[in-house]
C-alpha cells in the first residue's frame, strides 16, 4: 500500500501547541522562515479540519501523515503494521 497525501490543511492550534517555526535568519534553513521546525506538542484544530480530510499533511509542516481513526483501523485491517500512530489533542 502507498499513501501520497497532497492535501495539505492548516489546522494547528497554534494557542495550545507547542513548537518552534523556522526564522529568517536561520543559518541551515532560511529559505523555511515562517514554517514549523519541530513540535514538542502537537495540538489541532478540530473546527479546521474538513469531514472529508481522512488523510492530509499539516500546512507548514509536511513531515507527519495524519490519518483519521477510518484509515488507521483500515490500514491495521489489511496488515500495514510499518506505520506507527500516534494519538493527537484536538481542542
Amino acid at each position: 500500500m502507498v499513501l501520497n497525501a497532497l492535501r495539505l490543511i492548516r489546522c494547528v492550534d497554534e494557542q495550545r501547541s507547542v513548537f518552534e517555526k523556522f526564522t529568517i535568519d536561520d543559518p541551515v534553513r532560511p529559505d523555511k522562515a515562517g514554517q514549523y521546525r519541530y513540535f514538542d506538542k502537537l495540538v489541532l484544530d478540530r473546527r479546521a479540519i474538513p469531514p472529508d480530510a481522512h488523510f492530509f499533511r499539516i500546512d507548514g509542516w509536511r513531515i507527519a501523515l495524519i490519518v483519521s481513526e477510518v484509515v488507521k483501523n483500515a490500514m491495521e485491517r489489511v496488515g500495514c503494521y510499518g506505520a506507527e500512530f500516534v494519538e493527537l489533542e484536538m481542542a
